[in-house]
């Protein structure tokens, strides 16, 4: 049958595209607006999207090896949506333990309902604090890889983000970090990278996403001044102020989306990483953070004095325009001397990095990818 126009995100980037799709023997074929073949997807693999609310029908692909990459793609013509209905077998997204975890979501989706009536009294940065906490980890892990590829693209320009992979220095991150993921007990399994990039700054995304640049590396005096900043963002990853944040930039109907774990093709996705790299969280979220990441030296290694130190040695040095750590985690003489009393008397049972791995990490943008 003749090709019909529909609506296509790739999975990767919240961009929608207009598209041709047609039914072929191998499969559904997808062309871009210039001709070209943008996807192909057999039939066994096509799945139906569960709660779409535009007309037509609304499917997916099983994920092919490797990839984290969710494509959506809308349908409006009726024939069409019939003649693929005969070909796949369009069962739903899930299977057993997604309807299980769909079960679990409206459990406390109705929670979250109530608590979205406070909206008119207490106002959205409120109730994100409390509907954070509610959102399942699996849907905040999804949230952070919907929000990692726009990282990497405001980051990384025309050519792509540069990684760190100098092989010693990574093993010697993957072993502070390891160390670490350990005793903090996280709801999501840690992603940190280094990013090659003169900024003095580090952040963490909903999800357990954590990036390090090497400005901050470089600036740093000691490896207890990297591992103070590694646990600080790990505490915020345990406490979900991204998330919350994300909730409080995205706006009601953001709000809504995570709670029902759709992010296909949402501008908010942009605009929510945009804010976490531009604002600053709460006092109290830092405050939190900084109690997090001296607690977390003091089992793991390394001494507190690193982090109260940081806030001393870390103000500008970034790319023109660039924020540093000091930016979007604003110092005080106050936290400085918060994290020495949680550190007193309290002793450094081991380092955060022998030397040689202090030195492997340093030189950890060697070679980049």
């Amino acid at each position: 049958m003749p090709s019909v126009a529909a609506t296509y995100y790739d999975g990767i980037v919240s961009r929608r595209q207009t598209v041709e799709v047609s039914l072929h023997p191998q499969g559904l074929a997808i062309f871009s607006q210039d001709g070209l073949v943008a996807a192909t997807w057999p039939y066994a693999d096509i799945r139906r999207i569960e709660g779409f609310r535009g007309s037509g029908l609304a499917v997916t692909r099983v994920p092919e090896p490797g990839s984290t990459a969710e494509p959506r793609l809308e349908i409006a013509d009726p024939v069409f949506v019939a003649e693929l209905s005969a070909r796949a077998p369009l069962t739903l997204t899930g299977k057993a333990a997604g309807r299980r975890e769909t079960r679990s979501v409206v459990i406390w989706a109705m929670a979250a309902v109530v608590s979205l009536l406070g909206l008119a009294y207490w106002g959205l940065p409120a109730i994100a604090g409390r509907i954070a906490p509610l959102v399942p980890a699996s849907v905040e892990a999804r949230l952070g890889a919907a929000m990692d590829p726009q990282i990497r693209a405001e980051f990384g320009g025309p050519s792509g983000m540069k990684t760190c992979t100098a092989p010693a220095g990574l093993a010697a991150l993957a072993e502070l970090v390891g160390r670490y993921e350990k005793l903090a007990n996280l709801h999501v399994s840690l992603k940190v990278v280094v990013v090659d990039n003169p900024m003095v700054n580090a952040f963490a995304l909903p999800g357990g996403y954590i990036y390090l640049m090497r400005g901050l590396i470089q600036r740093a005096r000691s490896p207890d001044e990297v591992a103070g900043v590694l646990g600080h963002e790990i505490g915020h990853v345990k406490f979900r102020h991204g998330l919350q944040s994300a909730i409080q930039s995205g706006g009601l109907g953001f709000l809504l989306g995570t709670i029902f774990g759709d992010f296909a093709g949402g501008t908010a996705i942009l605009l929510a990483s945009r804010t976490l790299l531009s604002s600053a969280f709460s006092r109290d979220a830092e405050r939190e953070a900084d109690a997090f990441g001296v607690d977390l030296m003091l089992k793991g290694g390394g001494n507190p004095e690193g982090l109260a130190g940081f806030f001393g040695s870390a103000g500008g040095g970034g790319a023109p325009g660039a924020l540093n750590w000091l930016t979007s985690h604003p110092a005080s003489a106050e936290r400085e001397a918060a994290i020495r009393r949680l550190a007193q008397n309290r002793p450094v049972l081991s380092p955060a990095l022998t030397p040689d791995q202090w030195q492997a990490l340093r030189g950890i943008c060697q070679t980049t990818s």
